[in-house]
């Protein structure tokens, strides 16, 4: 398989810590030293047409994004898959719109509810469709958090510390025109993998969907009664098993393209937010030059990350900031505990061999 073309859509302006701050009453420099996020990204319902309101639109941006810089037609498309924790409704599925948007019609489509291991779930999706004798797919990877904002009523009863839960996170999509034939310009794959650890363990991450009645009443620490949050993060664990398995996941990946870490050109480490994949890119042993990190300033748009990682990496080797071309792509989804790594090796335009 072979990654022909990339693309990033981040909507409306950088959301800075200054502006959550004043937003929410917090101290600027505390919400940084929590998060290590400067920025973030949300979409505005109130923004004009045109402008990303929602992830379906996110994703079809990105989908057309992708296909013009593959200079390839939506008609080419043999299939679509979409992969997103926040659908825009239940049903119809999200990716139908997508592809109703993008003048697509008489493909299968795939929407895969995932978190951050969801790029790459995408992906190796993608591959088997193609080894099965499909030609040509668009990938996207959407997320939007206005599902998951407190109501201006419950944002007085949150604690600090769960509000700083929600500095973590942004809006976004990011999307990968894929095709079979390993020939020509782009990234072909040299190795994947994915599969679940969970097994027995708690999941760290928890994103609940109610119906029509809405969030239940639960015990707040005081004894009052709230509306149940509809996420949760258990930190200490992520905290405590996220670098070993991105570790973990690095080794694979290096034993079986026999790459040596410490030359590899390109490493992007798991996102969670900016102080923890810092510490995360420090356990992997991976150095500030190697790594392609963007959660600082994008804000954790789920899906999205490992697609804006990606494109990121590909703008480093084109611009000429970034020597060679192999990349390591290690994301960890907390969920659970699903573990995922890519292998990608640059073949650039005109050349002759995979270099």
């Amino acid at each position: 398989m072979r990654l022909t073309a990339l693309s990033e859509v981040l909507p409306g302006a950088p959301v800075t810590n200054r502006d959550m701050a004043e937003r929410f009453g917090l101290h600027e420099k505390w919400l940084e030293r929590m998060t290590g996020n400067r920025s973030r990204y949300f979409c505005d319902p109130a923004a004009p047409d045109g402008t990303p309101r929602t992830t379906g639109d996110l994703a079809t941006a990105a989908g057309e994004r992708a296909l013009r810089a593959a200079g390839a037609d939506p008609s080419s498309l043999d299939f679509i898959v979409l992969t997103t924790a926040s659908p825009d409704e239940l049903m119809p599925a999200t990716v139908n719109t997508v592809a109703d948007r993008l003048g697509v019609n008489d493909i299968p489509t795939f929407q895969l509810t995932s978190g951050c291991a969801g790029a790459l779930t995408g992906l190796y999706t993608a591959r088997a469709l193609l080894a099965g004798g499909l030609r040509r797919g668009l990938v996207i990877g959407a997320d939007t958090v206005v599902k998951l904002w407190p109501s201006e009523r419950d944002i007085q009863q949150i604690r600090p510390a769960e509000l700083a839960n929600f500095a973590l996170f942004g809006d976004g999509a990011g999307a990968a025109v894929v095709d079979a034939d390993d020939d020509g310009p782009g990234f072909v794959v040299e190795h994947m993998l994915l599969r679940t650890t969970g097994k027995g363990r708690k999941p760290a991450q928890v994103v609940r969907w109610y119906g029509a009645d809405g969030a239940p009443l639960v015990p707040a620490p005081d004894g009052s009664m709230v509306r149940e949050p509809m996420s949760d993060e258990d930190y200490k664990a992520i905290e405590e098993h996220v670098p070993g398995l991105a570790c973990t996941v690095l080794e694979e990946l290096a034993a079986a393209t026999k790459w040596r870490v410490g030359e590899v050109e390109h490493i992007l480490p798991p996102q969670l937010n900016g102080a923890m994949t810092e510490k995360i890119r420090a356990h992997m042993g991976v150095t500030a030059e190697q790594a392609v990190s963007c959660v600082a300033d994008t804000g954790n748009n789920g899906n999205a990350l490992p697609f804006i990682q990606l494109n990121r990496a590909a703008q480093r080797i084109a611009d000429g900031t970034g020597v060679g071309g192999r990349v390591l792509v290690t994301t960890i989804e907390s969920s659970k505990w699903i573990v995922s790594g890519l292998a990608l090796r640059h073949r650039p335009a005109g050349s002759a061999d995979v270099v």
